[in-house]
């Protein structure tokens, strides 16, 4: 069953964000994601949610989708997000079968 990782991040430092982008990016191929959503600019239809910036990847299961966030060989990238961004939640959500 497909899982999606859902990001809402502030980011801090756009130019070292999009350095991190770019690192990152080839790493969802090799643990099987793909990007639904990478982008700024979400409208709160209801609600008090406040965002500036959303992402959601698709994996194939949860354990690769974890697989993908603490791999060793993507510390220092994932790094990089987190000293870019203001805050970074994460979050992992099932698909309806």
């Amino acid at each position: 069953m497909s899982v999606f990782v859902i990001v809402d991040i502030s980011i801090k430092n756009p130019e070292e964000y999009k350095q991190y982008i770019a690192e990152i990016t080839p790493s969802l191929q090799k643990y099987q994601g793909r990007y639904w959503v990478r982008g700024g600019d979400p409208e709160t239809l209801e609600g008090a949610w406040q965002s500036s910036r959303i992402v959601i990847m698709e994996y194939p299961d949860r354990d690769t989708a974890r697989a993908w966030l603490h791999a060793p060989d993507l510390k220092a990238i994932h790094d990089k997000r987190r000293k870019n961004a203001h805050f970074c939640n994460m979050i992992i959500c099932d698909t309806l079968e």
